[in-house]
């Protein structure tokens, strides 16, 4: 193991290693991943950007989390290494399964996707043995939230933020503060398309860097609002709060989740509006090069 981690440190593109095949997978701006196939079965190694969020460490105990209450809907954890190269690395068993960036297209599959996320209700603070840390974007009430996306706006000067997000961060201050804390639960904190693994039974997923506790309500307006599910109607968007509720059974669920997502509406224009003042300065760190056309795009969206 330690061998093959050392080659794929140096960031091979696609081949073979001693009795491996490497194959490296595109698609994270954050990561570099490889696909290792050998006779033992096939791995994830995957070397994270080295920041304040700990990713490597975040993705590692929450697999470990998940390992542990016997979920099956995430990679196996295998080896964490912090300290020996340029980037931490983490690996996990490799999942199989189909990966679109197409959202879901039926019931049975927005169903499978709403109980990925309730399975990890389960996982919780006081019956898991792995410590973890709070998730990397999670409202946890609505002081929380005004306080997240507080944060967000104060990495723009006063005099870059566009005056709408002004306006919607005025109108969401005045919001009466009747949204108490939750239960803290295992929160994935990344909905895009790309991370879930559509499986005959259970959905699985991937990609758990930005992972740890958090209002599992929150979950759902994270998936409502990501860019990779602009085109979603809102009647499907109803749909999904309501059977999330149903399924976890959580009264306070609905109505949760529908303050949640107008409050990350506003968090997204203030994180896109960052996109402008950072990138040209150099503040906002990757490993893979970005997109030549990262402006427009984030004007769009």
């Amino acid at each position: 193991m330690r061998e093959l981690i050392n080659y794929l440190a140096t960031w091979p593109e696609d081949g073979r290693f001693q009795s491996h095949t490497i194959q490296k997978i595109s698609g994270g701006a954050n990561n570099i991943l490889y696909k290792v196939c050998g006779d033992e079965g096939d791995l994830a190694v995957k070397f994270t950007l080295r920041d304040g969020r700990n990713r490597a460490r975040r993705e590692f105990q929450a697999l470990q989390a998940i390992q542990a209450h016997g979920l099956g809907i995430a990679p196996k954890p295998i080896l964490l290494d912090e300290s020996s190269y340029a980037q931490p690395v983490v690996v996990q068993s490799w999942l199989a399964g189909e990966v679109t960036a197409v959202p879901p297209q039926t019931d049975a599959d927005w169903h499978k996707l709403v109980q990925h996320h309730v399975s990890l209700r389960q996982t919780r603070p006081e019956n898991t043995p792995v410590k973890l840390a709070m998730g990397v974007v999670n409202f946890n009430g609505l002081a929380d939230g005004l306080a997240q996306m507080q944060q967000q706006c104060a990495q723009i000067p006063p005099e870059a933020q566009p005056a709408a997000l002004k306006e919607l961060m005025q109108w969401a201050n005045e919001l009466p503060d009747d949204l108490p804390p939750a239960p803290l639960a295992l929160c994935r904190v990344d909905a895009n398309t790309l991370n879930f693994v559509r499986r005959a039974g259970a959905w699985a997923s991937v990609d758990w860097e930005n992972s740890g506790w958090g209002d599992p309500a929150f979950e759902m307006a994270d998936l409502i609002t990501h860019p990779a599910y602009l085109d979603v109607p809102q009647a499907r968007w109803a749909w999904v709060a309501e059977k999330y509720g149903e399924m976890c059974g959580e009264e306070t669920a609905v109505s949760r989740i529908k303050i949640y997502t107008s409050l990350m509406l506003i968090w997204w224009v203030a994180r896109l509006a960052r996109a402008p003042y950072e990138i040209p300065r150099g503040l906002d760190e990757r490993l893979v090069a970005r997109d030549p056309n990262w402006q427009q795009q984030a004007e769009q969206k």
